[in-house]
This record gives structure tokens, sequence and C-alpha cells, in this order.
């Protein structure tokens, strides 16, 4: 499962509407996506770029876990 994936279904948002909330494709190392007042992201590793306050990992694991994941979020500010 592709992290747009997760983070839709962890949100609850389309897919396909995933890629309109993509941060700067292309100039991060990890795809982030930025929704709201948050910015999130998944990988096992916390993401390097700082967006607002710093990464924590996110409360909701369910799907992340079930891909062996972690989603990250930041709050921005």
């Amino acid at each position: 499962m592709k992290s747009k994936r997760i983070i839709a279904s962890t949100i609850g948002f389309d897919v396909d509407e995933m890629e309109a909330y993509r941060y700067q494709p292309t100039r991060t190392k990890q795809a982030v996506y930025a929704v709201g007042q948050y910015y999130y992201a998944c990988g096992k590793r916390k993401p390097s770029e700082v967006f607002g306050t710093d990464w924590e990992i996110d409360k909701d694991q369910f799907w992340a876990e079930q891909n062996k994941t972690i989603l990250w979020s930041a709050k921005s500010i």
C-alpha cells in the first residue's frame, strides 16, 4: 500500500484526491501531504524535512501497522 493510500484511509479521503495534497512533489525525500493544518508522511524513519512543528508518530496507526510502516504527522505553524 502506498503512502497516499495509507494517509487517505487514515484521514477519510478518497485516494484519487490525495495527489492534490502532495507537498512540493520531487522536492522531498519521501512523499509529504499537506491536509488542513497538518503534514503527513509514511516511512520507517522520521522525515528529515521540517514543516511546522516536529514530526511525531500519528496517534492513528491502524493502516500504517497493517502495512508495516509508520504514519508521521506535523502540525503547521
